[in-house]
């Protein structure tokens, strides 16, 4: 059981602070990998919350590898994005501050976890429609620096 999964049997739904590790990961030739939430049907790149103690890369790896089965080679961080505000089905609710990584180099073999139903590279110019509401911006951002805007 994680710190998160611990702390709500104290304190129910109510909001939470807490801090996500997320990966944009691009290949050149496939596109940008997102992944269907099994929750809310939404395409979002894989990340997640940290762990007590646990450093922002490594948390990211480790989301990546359990959402994904992919292993991330040299993130480069991108930007930071505060507030980002989240209920979830079982109405938990947090307020997120993604730190948000570009991944360009990894490895493995893709396969989805329980989190997603999905998992799927998208042309840059051509990104589904139901992108998680709290991505989008950083999404577009980086296609923007891709096309040098």
């Amino acid at each position: 059981m994680g710190y998160i999964s611990e702390l709500r049997r104290f304190v129910g739904h109510r909001p939470l602070m807490m801090t996500a590790a997320v990966g944009i990961i691009y290949d050149k030739e496939k596109g940008l990998l997102l992944e269907r939430r099994s929750d809310n049907g939404e395409w979002c790149v894989p990340g997640g919350g940290l762990e007590l103690g646990e450093d922002q890369v490594a948390g990211l790896r480790r989301e990546v590898k359990e959402e994904t089965n992919l292993d991330i080679v040299s993130p480069e961080f991108f930007t930071v994005r505060a507030n980002v505000h989240m209920v979830y089905p079982n109405l938990d609710e947090v307020y997120y501050t993604d730190i948000v990584y570009i991944v360009t180099e990894f490895s493995g073999e893709l396969k989805p976890d329980r989190e997603s139903t999905e998992l799927r590279w998208f042309d840059i110019n051509e990104l589904p429609e139901n992108i998680m509401p709290s991505q989008i911006d950083y999404i577009l951002s980086f296609r923007e620096k891709l096309q040098g805007k």
